[in-house]
């Protein structure tokens, strides 16, 4: 059976592990887990200590933030192919994501209070929500869902650029309103593609992959995770400020 690329980096065929190399579902979890509270209290501290920073040293912050965007999406493309490096640029990318989320989220809740506490619960819903429908069977990740899923990322990058073009010639009001099915569509497409990584993390136990497998599965469970919180602070704060015009 050819083998998905979504799964190309998993290492099975002659090695064998036993049970306390293998990749485990609590294995998964944990790590996961762990990769969140790493991003989460590194958001608290730099939302904490944003006001002094802006106010002090706001150029080197803004170049630090950039910096970190970079070297958290490198972080990713070599935790996702490497099984063996996944563990370090996990950290990486955790660490870049907290500093990154933790200045989003304090800008944004200064002017839309109450942003953060509706995006992480909604996270968390739409988390739940999948894998409860993942793991009862409802949702099942097939060629035809994994088209689907490719489908709408196309359609999403054309949306996006789409919009950026339109947004040229088209009224402040008209063009929130837009953002704001964009933003629906976009948020979509970040719940669906969860069952790949439910998938992948199934595969990666099922197919007796090694203990290392599980950092990369936890990194993109993290991805997808922060995407969909990043997505609906964005969504919230579209709709406070159409109300507001």
């Amino acid at each position: 059976m050819k083998q998905s690329p979504l799964f190309s980096n998993i290492q099975t065929g002659e090695a064998v592990y036993d049970e306390v190399d293998r990749a485990t579902y609590k294995g998964i979890t944990v790590k996961t887990c762990i990769l969140l509270l790493v991003s989460v209290i590194v958001a608290a501290l730099v939302a904490f200590a944003l006001p002094a920073i802006l106010t002090h040293n706001p150029v080197t912050f803004y170049v630090t933030l950039m910096f970190s965007s970079i070297v958290g999406f490198v972080a990713v493309l070599i935790g996702r192919m490497s099984e063996r490096k996944a563990k370090y640029a996990s950290m990486i990318y955790a660490v870049c994501e907290g500093l990154f989320l933790g200045s989003i989220s304090a800008i944004v809740e200064a002017y839309v209070p109450g942003v953060v506490a509706t995006a992480v619960f909604s996270t968390i819903v739409l988390f739940a929500v999948m894998l409860t429908l993942f793991a009862t069977g409802v949702m099942r990740v097939g060629s035809k869902f994994r088209s689907l899923c490719f489908g709408l990322t196309l359609g999403a990058l054309g949306i996006i650029l789409m919009v950026s073009l339109f947004s040229l010639f088209i009224d402040y009001e008209s063009y929130l309103n837009i953002m704001i099915g964009v933003e629906v569509f976009l948020l979509f497409y970040g719940v669906i593609t969860l069952s790949l990584n439910f998938a992948e993390a199934n595969a990666v136990v099922s197919m007796g992959a090694s203990k290392d497998a599980e950092w990369s599965v936890a990194l993109g469970l993290l991805v997808s995770i922060v995407y969909i919180y990043i997505e609906v602070v964005r969504l919230v704060a579209l709709i406070a400020a159409r109300s507001d015009n």
